[in-house]
């Protein structure tokens, strides 16, 4: 289907019906035609409904003009998360296809790169693992008592607060010793 017959059935569903409903859920958009085209559509926030029409589905382009009108937008993924399989291999640009062997609750859908296998696939996985590590300073962060709840104190100890364990920082142990590198 052409964009151009994208965008004319997407008009064409829209106009056909008033209760078109567009709803955040996750990291994806669900796109409800009404009893006019009972099936519910899940888009993606790479353009690509989760049905067999993919890119050429009707409902993406309801999520556009959604989006350009104002409307609500999914958040982001976690690093090194995803939904759904990527159609190309963030490494190194080959067509990546859905590996359900590789996929978990904490990694989301599994993929593997068509050129390389599963080596990108952990690859990006260590690269989001690192970044993680980056952005954490804490081995074990401060636990306090703010505001009468008790929590983790990632971003640190604040003045008012009770601290019931200091924390240690990754610094103040040093690198840990690593056999057989």
């Amino acid at each position: 289907m052409t964009s151009t017959n994208l965008h004319k059935e997407t008009l064409r569903l829209v106009e056909a019906s008033e209760d078109v409903v567009i709803t955040v859920v996750g990291y994806f958009y669900t796109v409800d035609f009404g009893p006019s085209h009972p099936q519910v559509h899940r888009v993606g926030k790479n353009r690509r409904c989760t049905c067999p029409d993919g890119v050429s589905c009707p409902a993406v382009g309801a999520v556009v003009a959604y989006l350009k009108s104002g409307g609500e937008r999914a958040p982001d993924p976690p690093p090194g998360y995803y939904p759904v399989a990527p159609m190309t291999c963030p490494i190194c640009g080959a067509d990546a296809v859905y590996d359900r062997n590789l996929g978990s609750k904490q990694r989301g859908a599994g993929w593997r790169c068509i050129q390389a296998g599963n080596r990108h696939y952990w690859e990006d996985q260590v690269s989001a693992l690192r970044q993680k590590m980056a952005d954490n300073p804490w081995y074990y962060p401060p636990v306090v008592v703010r505001d009468g709840q008790r929590l983790l104190a990632y971003e640190g100890i604040k003045p008012d607060d009770t601290v019931l364990y200091p924390g240690l920082l990754r610094s103040e142990i040093g690198e840990p010793h690593r056999s057989n590198q």
